[in-house]
């Protein structure tokens, strides 16, 4: 290779520190090493290339040229080159120095901020790596205050800042992150906190001179001014009126009591970088901390079990770590904890056992060892609680029996042993009990036949559970899910267990003594053990699996498969025979190696049944062993299940700031091809809808982008046009927040134009959650593959047909146009749907009120402006925790609906709702408030709310063509981007909040 002058090796997977060797190519012209897992400096070896001029070296684990004078000369005189320095982090760190310490006034200031040879900046030292080791800036002028980002100066062993008099406020908590054996500051006006963790850590440094100042308590002000610079402020999503004068109330985020003390924080999926600081933990009056789905880091201070009001904890989905503080036990008003989804570390506090008041806990989704502590047995108001994913050990505490008020218990994917306790079944308001994929051993108890109101069951993945499954469990009557997979559990050959079995809507229970099919029928995914339901009138790709009791040289014999529907001969399929070998064992993996043949969709009926005749002219060896009829005796029944048709109207939203037309183009071709449309594709292929019957809505014309609102909008047209099937609204050009949003299970969502989103989102409606956490939660606890695979083999009919590998993210694991769907989830939407689509169409419009509104993502209530107009009625399907109340002027009511919130699956927390509710007389002129209340508080409507809102609708169709929240001038001329008139030709429905007397007599 000595005369190589071009290496590419970027974006492979390569690991370890650059080999020495490189240096010795001496016509190397151009170097590569970008996206690997490259460490440690650049040797010094490589500036002895003479022929270099290009060296791309970014985004690695690690690898960086050193900061020094004849690293930087080397690179500077370099062609192009593209990589980090070594001491980034401590020239960003100086540079922060520089700008809150006065700089631009300073005595002295040479070198600094001209690069990244730090050792060339006055008064700092530094190491072979250019990292700074010392900082000595000792009467120089400096006035104002130290930064946060002191500590990312990780080898500063020496500081000396004394004789600064203008140098003042508190020394940063973060400097305890650093290594000194010197800190000087007197002659300052700087103070200590006096935080026992700082005073231990200032004490224990061997040169020490100070000012004796110790500073005051922290305002609330300065708390979260330490949060932001602690967190990387400057580059958060949204960071408005931070660090202003603004009442604290205003600043994203924060809400405040009526004495203005911050008792919420909530930076939800903010863009939050570096580490939560001790200081949060004298926010006295904090009730609500939520710093979920960020990128924090480091460790959870064991200050925050000084919150003594604190009633919700949320760091879920960040990469903390290290272990859960005990102190955290402290926190005796706490009532939801949320730490899931983070490197946590050690064992689970038993301090934790202590909170009374406690109603979640979600730990799932960490590195968490040892035994389940059976302190956690003293939560007695407990109802959630979450411990899946970690490495926990040792038996489920018998204990846990005893917590009454607990509806959902999810230890899956742990390492736990021994037997089922029986004493679970105590639990009388049990939903959900998720066990799988731990080592648990032995049977189900009879015992469990008294959870009456268990919903799901999970034992999947207990290789080491045996045995036939009690008889009793028929007497389960809210069971819909019942899954034993990869264990040794078995459904009774009893008749009338076998056929309740049949019932529930997702069960994956082998019966006893039977073994996996040999030869079966798919269309999207199949399973031999789990067999999976076809779709009437679709294609199905016929798998014969021929084998043999030993090894051969013998070709794959013909095949004869018959197919008989109401008894008579519906098709035969002569299949001929194939290169052998004939395998001795089945393999899905492989088209060679079963015989194989496409049958017709008009075979694919209710009531299939097929023999297989394996060499109908027997000319093998019987001493192959091979089985020559596919089943022995009879014939094998298929599930054919006929889908209802699959009803879906696509709202193509036009953003009034910016319309983007290109959605029009593409509702309309939907609608006009469902069958071959690109963006129906995947929903056609791997959801079980049958026929597809899409209706392109007229525009709508709305003043937000926002998905949240969009799907909230899409509701209310959904109840206001009496839709029975499903609504998806969709948008081109810019939008915020999700790429797609759904009920779940329901009729509505919003999703990109994208055909993978689609199908996830329908695929929602139709009750799946994630196969695996994308970051936004709602995660199926029962899901039987890890990593969110599809854990079968599939196949694919496009292009010639392909196998799809167990591998493959199921499209509710969001793998994106690669995707696929398990069969797990095939089967449960597929039985959804069978169970779902018969509810009845619309009833007659008539005079009736507008009602909707929703929650944030922290349970806060909110209500949109109600309206009056002619629809028909949308009711609650079941009552809940949340109720709507209309009272007149002297608070008697008017009506009061109880309902249940619809779940928004990745809502961040956020849903909506949206009724229709039939004017009763009495109504009119005299409803004066309406309010909303439930678990997270309320809201109210009354007559001073100004909530500014027009409905547009169509008066010919009935379909709603605009929702502004932006109104325009009366007599104003609108047209969006088909060029029809919103205004004149459309009704105009205006409302402030509870509808005027001219709304009551429309």
């Amino acid at each position: 290779m000595a005369n190589l002058r071009i290496l590419h090796l970027g974006a492979n997977d390569l690991s370890g520190p650059i080999p020495l060797e490189l240096a010795s190519l001496a016509k190397l012209e151009q170097l590569s090493l970008y996206d690997n897992r490259l460490t440690d400096p650049i040797p010094r070896s490589l500036l002895d290339s003479p022929a270099l001029t290009v060296f791309r070296f970014h985004r690695n684990d690690g690898l960086c040229a050193p900061g020094t004078t004849d690293f930087a000369d080397w690179l500077n005189g370099l062609a192009r080159y593209e990589g980090p320095f070594c001491n980034e982090s401590d020239e960003d760190a100086l540079g922060s120095l520089f700008e809150t310490a006065g700089g631009a006034g300073w005595t002295k200031d040479q070198g600094w901020l001209d690069g990244p040879v730090l050792s060339g900046w006055y008064g700092v030292s530094a190491d072979a790596l250019g990292r700074v080791t010392s900082l000595d800036l000792t009467g120089n002028g400096l006035s104002g205050r130290l930064p946060r980002s002191m500590s990312e100066l990780a080898q500063l062993t020496e500081l000396k800042i004394g004789d600064n008099p203008a140098l003042s406020g508190r020394l940063p908590s973060s400097l305890v992150d650093l290594p000194l054996r010197t800190l000087h500051y007197p002659g300052t006006d700087l103070c200590a906190p006096a935080e026992p963790a700082f005073r231990e850590w200032l004490n224990a440094i061997p040169s020490h001179e100070g000012t004796e100042a110790e500073c005051g308590a922290l305002s609330d002000r300065e708390i979260l001014r330490a949060l932001y610079e602690a967190t990387g402020g400057p580059d958060w999503t949204n960071r408005e009126n931070w660090l202003t004068e603004a009442p604290l109330g205003d600043w994203y985020g924060v809400r405040v009591d009526g004495q203005g003390r911050v008792i919420e924080i909530s930076l939800l999926a903010n863009n939050l970088r570096g580490s939560i600081r001790t200081e949060l933990g004298s926010l006295a009056s904090l009730e609500r901390l939520s710093l979920a789905r960020n990128s924090l880091s480091g460790v959870i201070p064991a200050e925050l079990g000084n919150l003594a009001n604190l009633q919700r904890l949320s760091f879920n989905s960040n990469a903390l770590e290290g272990p859960i503080p005990p102190e955290l036990g402290s926190l005796a008003n706490i009532q939801r904890l949320s730490l899931e989804d983070n490197a946590l570390e050690g064992v689970i506090p038993a301090a934790l056992g202590g909170l009374s008041r406690l109603q979640e806990l979600d730990l799932a989704e960490n590195r968490l060892d040892g035994p389940i502590p059976p302190e956690l047995s003293n939560l007695g108001n407990i109802r959630y609680l979450e411990l899946a994913d970690n490495n926990l050990t040792g038996p489920i505490p018998t204990g846990l029996g005893s917590l009454s008020n607990m509806r959902r218990l999810s230890l899956s994917r742990n390492g736990l042993t021994g037997s089922l306790p029986p004493e679970l079944a105590s639990l009388a308001n049990l939903e959900g009990l998720y066990l799988g994929d731990n080592d648990l051993e032995g049977q189900v108890p009879s015992e469990f036949s008294g959870l009456t109101r268990l919903r799901e069951l999970a034992l999947s993945g207990n290789r080491r559970m045996s045995g036939a499954l009690p008889v009793s469990l028929t007497n389960l009557p809210s069971l819909t899910a019942l899954l034993a997979g990869g264990t040794g559990l078995c459904a009774p050959a009893d008749a009338n267990f076998v056929e309740w079995l049949e019932r529930l809507s997702s069960r994956r229970v082998a019966v006893c003594e039977t073994m996996p099919a040999t030869a079966h029928l798919v269309q999207a995914v199949q399973s031999r053990e789990f067999p999976v339901p076809l779709v009437a009138s679709e294609e199905a790709l016929l798998r014969v699996f021929v084998t043999a009791a030993r090894s051969n040289q013998q070709r794959l014999p013909p095949v004869r498969a018959s197919f008989y529907l109401g008894g008579a001969v519906a098709h035969v399929a002569d299949i001929p025979g194939k290169p052998g070998p004939i395998p001795t064992d089945v393999d899905e993996g492989s088209l060679a190696q079963s015989v194989n043949d496409v049958i017709p969709a008009e075979v694919i009926r209710p009531g299939l049944e097929m023999v297989i005749e394996i060499d109908p002219a027997r000319t093998l060896d019987p001493g192959l062993g091979i089985a020559t009829r596919i089943p022995e005796t009879g014939r094998m029944p298929v599930e054919v299940r006929e889908m209802p048709v699959f009803d879906l109207t696509v709202i193509p939203f036009l953003w009034s700031a910016d319309p983007d037309s290109a959605i029009l183009e593409q509702t309309v071709g939907m609608a006009a091809d469902p069958a071959g449309h690109e963006l129906l594709e995947l929903t056609r292929i791997l959801m079980p809808v049958g026929d597809l019957r899409i209706t392109a809505h007229e525009p709508v014309l709305s003043s937000s982008n926002n998905a949240y609102v969009l799907i909230a909008e899409t509701r209310a047209i959904r109840a206001l046009e009496g839709g029975s099937g499903h609504y998806i609204g969709m948008i081109s050009g810019a939008f915020t927040g999700a790429a797609g949003l759904a009920s779940r299970p329901g009729r509505a969502s919003f999703a990109r134009n994208r055909s993978s989103t689609i199908a996830h989102e329908l695929g929602h409606n139709m009750s799946l959650q994630h196969g695996t956490s994308p970051g936004a939660g709602g995660v199926d606890p029962a899901y039987p593959y890890p990593g969110g695979a599809i854990g079968v083999w599939a196949y694919d009919f496009r292009d010639g047909g392909r196998l799809v590998p167990p591998s493959a993210r199921d499209v509710m694991a969001g793998g994106g146009s690669e995707s696929w769907i398990s069969d797990y989830h095939f089967d449960k939407a597929l039985r959804f749907r069978l169970t779902d689509e018969g509810v009845s169409g619309p009833g007659s419009p008539g005079s009736s009120l507008l009602l909707w509104g929703g929650i944030g993502a922290h349970s806060v209530p909110y209500l949109e402006p109600a309206f009056v107009l002619d629809a028909p009625a949308a009711l609650p399907d079941s009552a809940g925790s949340y109720r709507i109340t209309g009272r007149n002027d002297s608070g008697r009511e008017l009506f009061s609906l109880s309902f249940t919130m619809p779940e928004t699956v990745d809502g961040d927390g956020n849903s909506s709702f949206a009724y229709v509710l039939p004017v009763q007389a009495g109504w009119e002129g005299n409803l004066a408030t309406v309010i909303l209340s439930g678990p997270g508080g309320s809201a109210t409507l009354h007559g001073n709310s100004d909530i500014p809102m027009a409905i547009l609708r169509n008066p010919r169709t009935g379909q709603v063509r605009g929702i502004l929240r932006d109104v325009p001038p009366p007599g104003q001329l609108a047209r969006d981007e088909t060029g029809q008139a919103v205004g004149p030709d459309l009704e105009v429905l205006f409302s402030r909040g509870i509808p005027d007397a001219a709304a009551w007599r429309r």
